[in-house]
């Protein structure tokens, strides 16, 4: 980006974004936990306030998508002192001859709350004053016992 300080690199950069977000990483999600997927009883994972997301690919046809991009790539402009752009349709023609990164599905393994419990060691507790007090009685009857 620092090579190459133009409106349109920050243009690039915030598709970029777009797609990481809300594209690549619901794609990584589903990968881990598709729609049809069961819970370790049986029941649907995506349910009750889970409700399984969707990705979204990004379209200079959908105002949003065109605005979040603009939105975006002005911070980022603005933070590197180049001009700002606000005109949408500008946005949208610079946006739809970005390149940007392909999708690569990752390798993730991700353990469930009651695996991570299960694969867990005990937590160690701290010794109250108590414990102290027991410990120290049972050292001198071990001293008096010798």
């Amino acid at each position: 980006m620092k090579k190459n300080n133009s409106f349109e690199s920050c243009v690039s950069l915030a598709k970029e974004q777009f797609n990481s977000y809300y594209d690549h990483l619901i794609r990584d999600l589903l990968s881990i936990f598709p729609k049809d997927c069961k819970d370790k009883d049986g029941q649907p994972f995506w349910s009750g306030p889970k409700r399984a997301p969707s990705p979204i690919t990004f379209s200079v046809e959908d105002p949003t998508h065109v605005m979040y991009v603009m939105s975006f790539a002005n911070l980022i402009a603005t933070c590197l002192n180049i001009p700002e752009v606000r005109d949408p349709k500008v946005i949208a023609e610079i946006a739809k001859n970005a390149k940007v990164s392909e999708y690569v599905p990752k390798k993730i393994e991700v353990k469930l709350p009651e695996e991570e419990k299960n694969n867990q060691p005990p937590a160690q507790v701290a010794a109250t004053p108590e414990d102290d007090e027991v410990i120290s009685n049972l050292l001198q009857e071990i001293e008096v016992s010798k």
